[in-house]
């Protein structure tokens, strides 16, 4: 009876071999899936900010001599309501306080930009789905 008993049980952990090997197949394909969700995520990315720091660079050089000539233009008008340190000082103040104002906002742009978030919120999924338990009675 024993003999009958255990070659029982043998069968019944080798009918469950097939179910395990899909599930792990199931498991290495889906972990394959968010691989290539996340390569291709941060290749858009990277695109996305690569690209937009190219344009700033290509017009940075344009903007900062005509910019330099109207900050010039605009102390020399100034000179004829104030002296010409004071003029100068003005001009530079303004700019000053522009150019923190911008650069705060394109960092404030940048630091919304969500790297890899589809990938995060699908990993997230995937992970609640595969480790639900139901709760025992």
């Amino acid at each position: 009876m024993g003999s009958a008993a255990s070659s029982s049980s043998l069968g019944t952990v080798m009918a469950v071999f097939p179910q395990i090997r899909e599930v792990v197949e199931s498991v290495s394909e889906l972990t394959a899936q968010h691989v290539r969700l996340a390569r291709l995520e941060l290749e858009e990315d990277a695109r996305f900010i690569g690209l937009r720091v190219g344009v700033i660079a290509a017009l940075a050089p344009l903007i900062l001599v005509g910019y330099g000539f109207l900050c010039i233009a605009l102390a020399l008008a100034l000179r004829r309501i104030m002296a010409i340190d004071l003029a100068f000082l003005a001009v530079g103040l303004a700019n000053l306080v522009g150019g923190v104002a911008g650069i705060a906002r394109v960092a404030r742009q940048l630091r919304g930009r969500q790297v890899m978030d589809a990938s995060l919120t699908e990993l997230k999924t995937t992970s609640t789905a595969i480790l639900r338990t139901e709760p025992r009675p």
